[in-house]
C-alpha cells in the first residue's frame, strides 16, 4: 500500500468538503421535512450515520497517512473535517433561509407559538408569548446568526466524536 502523507489540515479540508455536501443534505432533509415527513426519516437516519461516516473518514485518513498520525493530530484532523463540513453546510443553510424558504425561521416560530398555546399551563403560555414579543420586536435570528450557530454546535459536538473516535481508530489500527 503507497503512504500518501498528508498535513491534518489539508486532508480535513479536502475530506471536509464531501462532508459538507453530506450535511447539506441533512439540513435540506430536516428543513424540507415539515411539508414531507417521509424526508424526516431520511434525516434521521443521516443524523446517525454522521458518527459511522467520520469514522471511516478519519480511519480512511489515518491508513492513508501510514497510521503515523497521534492522537493530537488525530483530533485535529477531525475538527478541520467538521469546521470545514459545517462551512459548506453553513452556505447551504444561508441559500435556503435567504433565498429558497426566507419565511421559515418566522413560520417555525410560529409554530412554536401554537404549540406552546396548546400545551397550556403558566410556562406554555410564557414561552409563547415570549416568542410572540421577539417577532413582534424583530429579534428572530436572521439565516447568517443561525448558520453561525449551526458551525459553533457542528465544530464543538464533533470536537468531543473526534476524541472518542479517534482513540478507537489509533487503538485497532496500530501500526503494522
Amino acid at each position: 500500500m503507497e503512504i500518501k502523507p498528508k498535513s491534518v489540515f489539508r486532508r480535513g479540508a479536502e475530506d471536509g468538503i464531501w462532508f459538507g455536501l453530506y450535511l447539506s443534505v441533512l439540513f435540506i432533509f430536516t428543513a424540507a421535512s415539515i411539508g414531507m415527513p417521509l424526508l424526516g426519516h431520511f434525516a434521521t437516519l443521516m443524523a446517525l450515520g454522521v458518527p459511522v461516516y467520520v469514522y471511516f473518514t478519519l480511519r480512511k485518513g489515518f491508513i492513508e497517512n501510514g497510521c503515523f498520525y497521534t492522537f493530537s493530530e488525530m483530533w485535529t484532523y477531525g475538527i478541520m473535517l467538521f469546521l470545514c463540513g459545517s462551512l459548506v453546510m453553513a452556505m447551504t443553510a444561508v441559500v435556503y433561509l435567504s433565498w429558497i424558504n426566507p419565511s421559515f425561521i418566522y413560520d417555525q416560530c410560529q409554530l412554536a407559538i401554537s404549540i406552546y398555546r396548546q400545551m397550556g399551563g403558566t410556562t406554555g403560555n410564557e414561552i409563547a408569548s415570549t416568542l410572540e414579543k421577539a417577532i413582534e420586536q424583530g429579534m428572530l435570528p436572521s439565516p447568517i446568526s443561525l448558520s453561525g450557530n449551526l458551525i459553533s454546535f457542528s465544530v464543538f459536538s464533533g470536537s468531543i466524536l473526534s476524541i472518542i473516535l479517534s482513540l478507537i481508530i489509533r487503538h485497532f489500527n496500530r501500526k503494522k
